[in-house]
């Protein structure tokens, strides 16, 4: 493809470079001064033509590449600069470009290859730094064969009378949207078995892996179940197709309508590529629509050019007094733009064909969604170093997290569900304290000026160019005016000092007018970094007239002396708390005192935050009990069978009561029972007779069907229980659960 496109360029260029002697007739553009950090996407999108050359498919697609080059999407970038070339070869200058003198059309033709050859001295070589993942990028990422192809080749007579013949045999009550056979909907049967034979092949191979995930949300909303077709229109179920729209994942959504929707999109995640968020909030979408137009395919019209065009149509039509008002207004009617009066036929072409797929002699062949565990993390980490922990390839996380823009898990977010690879949860829960995380406070944007190089900036903001590379997905050092780098600003580690040394007096200084970082840092002979370090000041951060400043380095706070971590611990007195010592990580602490390490990091909020030495630890009441049983024994029997955070019920014995049935009932045991009510043994019981219990009602008690991923720490968070109280309540040996399994939850 690559070849072609050169060949055709070299070939234009020399065809029109015939017209260079002559006058430049280009509409002159106002001269706009270069910025030293204006990228070269920024400057050509200020360029202007005339609204007659403006409407040129060639012009309109070469404005996509220079968007998408802004957005750093560079295959993307690479795609519409090839199709603007094309465009411009096919152009022919008749009556289609109104307004437009032939001098100007020569003019225009002279200088889009220019145009199209300086932007893609831009992207090749950034295409290049991607590698062997271009590939992937251009199979994954990339929807070009959908709604974006819109060849003009069409059927002749012949080919259509062949498509309407087997038509004529179908019953059309079997389709859930209603459907007319015209002339419209046989082109695009003709197109989708023809001309984009292979997208349509490949897109109803990849629907099948999400047939049960959407079928099943049409069917909860009561929508017509064909309505899957419009994804593979949109999308041909590729989750991180993107569109030259802006719109990205499987149902097509650009980021404002995402948001609407529930679909967050940031630097960091992009929720439009999550199947299940996305189906939904498309469903929502499309439901709203049907709600205002109270017809299937004028939402599916909405959907694609918008409902304020659509409304404004419907309008129009309607106080058009020429017309019979008596006849409702039909998406048949409406003159829509060129890409929607071809998108609900093709939809429906799509509905047709997906149903009859051997009728055109397409195999469908099964595919399926990799089955995983999930788990509620609260840190920022690379997914390098999950993947290192799991043994996995990196490309098998991303594969399950599609919504992760970036190389590590959202650091602007308090929790992050992550889907992991089925049967690796409990690795990863082992495994979690010694993975390295992401120390950073807070995120910078810096706009690379003229001169400067990694090195530069890397120095400025007090980090490694490691890190800086690491932030921005770099492979390299390579680094061009007007790019946009994330800088990530490091928390300020707290100083660390020695025992029995008094603190000395440390000098201050009060910023005076005209005062910035660097002008202290000269003025007292010692590095910014220092400066910001001992002041805990952020490489963003600035200081103003009147702060006072630390200008000479504090002498840490003593600090608790810590026993050496390889002695033995000590047995632990109840309501007594374990200091950390040096060395020390949530899996050894959990080993010594032999308990699930999830369990000792949900107690002590392990997942927000890491061990320092000198935190005190809380070890779960239940885990106590189990390492000295002994003492665990004596306790019971000195305790009363009623417990401050239980309450004792009286309950009258009703036909067909027993001693198990009332102890299931109320989540004790026959033992408690009998033991309260002074039964002895006994296990006779009369209808009316009053009984004290101790316990919850089965009315206050939830039943938890255990979800596919879940684990005892996720369905506590979500209660807002304990997992000791999860694990007392149900009885369990240990926290292991599974998928299906019903857990009691007392509220």
């Amino acid at each position: 493809m690559k070849f072609f496109v050169f060949g055709i360029l070299s070939l234009s260029i020399l065809v029109m470079s015939g017209c260079a002697s002559k006058p430049d007739m280009t509409p002159k553009v106002a001269a706009v001064e270069p910025s030293e950090t204006e990228s070269f996407s920024e400057r050509a999108l200020k360029e202007k033509i005339s609204d007659s050359l403006a409407i040129r498919p060639s012009w309109m697609y070469y404005q996509y590449a220079l968007q998408a080059m802004d957005n750093q999407e560079w295959l993307l970038a690479r795609h519409y600069l090839d199709e603007a070339l094309r465009q411009l070869v096919s152009e022919k200058f008749d009556s289609t470009y109104k307004n437009v003198s032939v001098a100007e059309d020569s003019a225009y033709r002279v200088k889009m290859p220019l145009r199209i050859v300086r932007a893609l001295d831009e992207v090749y070589p950034n295409v290049a730094e991607m590698g062997q993942n271009a590939d992937n990028y251009t199979r994954n990422e990339v929807s070009i064969e959908g709604i974006d192809a819109l060849d003009e080749s069409e059927a002749d007579s012949a080919a259509l009378q062949v498509i309407e013949s087997f038509l004529d045999t179908l019953d059309v009550s079997q389709f859930t949207l209603p459907v007319q056979f015209n002339e419209r909907v046989l082109q695009e049967i003709y197109y989708m078995t023809n001309s984009a034979r292979a997208f349509m092949s490949g897109s109803l191979n990849r629907k099948t892996a999400y047939d049960s995930l959407i079928y099943a949300q049409l069917d909860a909303a009561k929508m017509p179940r064909d309505l899957i077709y419009l994804a593979l229109v949109e999308s041909g179920f590729k989750l991180k197709a993107y569109s030259r729209a802006k719109a990205s994942g499987m149902w097509q959504f650009i980021p404002e309508t995402g948001k609407r929707y529930g679909l967050e999109v940031d630097y960091w995640v992009d929720m439009r590529r999550n199947p299940e968020m996305a189906t939904r909030a498309a469903l929502k979408y499309l439901n709203r629509l049907h709600d205002e137009f109270d017809d299937w395919l004028l939402a599916m019209a909405a959907y694609n050019c918008g409902e304020g065009r659509v409304r404004r149509l419907l309008r129009e039509m309607q106080e058009d007094t020429t017309r019979d008002t008596t006849i409702a207004v039909t998406y048949w009617d409406l003159e829509l733009p060129k890409e929607t009066m071809r998108y609900v036929p093709r939809i429906l072409a799509a509905m047709v064909v997906g149903h009859y797929p051997e009728q055109y002699e397409m195999t469908v062949e099964k595919t399926y969604q990799p089955d995983f565990d999930t788990v509620t993390v609260f840190d920022s980490f690379p997914l390098e170093e999950v993947a290192k922990l799991l043994k996995v390839t990196e490309d098998t996380l991303r594969s399950l997290n599609m919504e992760l823009v970036k190389w590590c898990t959202p650091p602007n977010k308090e929790s992050y569900l992550l889907r992991l690879p089925v049967g690796t949860r409990s690795a990863f829960v082992e495994g979690y304290d010694k993975m390295e995380k992401n120390n950073f406070s807070s995120w910078h944007h810096h706009k690379v000026r003229k001169g400067e190089n990694l090195g530069m900036i890397a120095r400025q903001y007090g980090i490694k160019v490691s890190e800086l590379q690491q932030a921005n997905d770099m492979k390299n050092t390579r680094i061009r005016a007007g790019q946009s780098l994330l800088i990530p600003i490091k928390v300020t580690p707290k100083p660390k000092a020695n025992k029995g040394k008094k603190p000395q007096k440390v000098r201050t200084y009060i910023v005076q007018s005209g005062d910035d970082v660097a002008a202290v840092a000269r003025k007292f002979g010692i590095s910014q970094d220092s400066v910001r370090s001992w002041n805990s000041l952020d490489a963003a951060a600035v200081v103003k007239t009147g702060d006072t400043l630390v200008v000479s380095k504090p002498e840490p706070k003593p600090q608790v002396e810590q026993e050496p971590a390889n002695t033995a611990r000590p047995k632990l007195a109840k309501g007594e708390k374990y200091a950390v010592r040096e060395g020390d990580t949530y899996a050894a602490i959990a080993k010594t005192f032999d308990i699930p390490v999830v369990m000792l990091m949900q107690a002590n909020q392990g997942f927000s935050k890491r061990l320092t030495v000198g935190d005190s630890l809380v070890i779960p009441e239940y885990v106590r009990k189990k390492a000295d049983k002994k003492s665990a024994k004596s306790e019971a029997k000195a305790s009363k069978p009623k417990t401050s955070n239980e309450k004792t019920s009286v309950y009258v014995v009703q036909a067909g009561d027993n001693l198990s049935s009332i102890s299931r009932k109320f989540g004790t045991t026959v033992a408690k029972i009998q033991e309260l009510n002074n039964m002895g043994s006994s296990t006779s019981l009369s209808v009316g007779q009053k009984l004290k219990v101790v316990g919850t009602p089965e009315a206050e008690v939830k039943i938890h069907t255990v979800k596919k991923g879940e684990g005892l720490w996720d369905i506590a968070r979500q209660y807002k229980v304990t997992i000791e109280e999860i694990v007392k309540w149900n009885d369990l040996q240990d926290t292991k659960i599974k998928m299906g399994e019903k857990l009691k939850i007392k509220r």
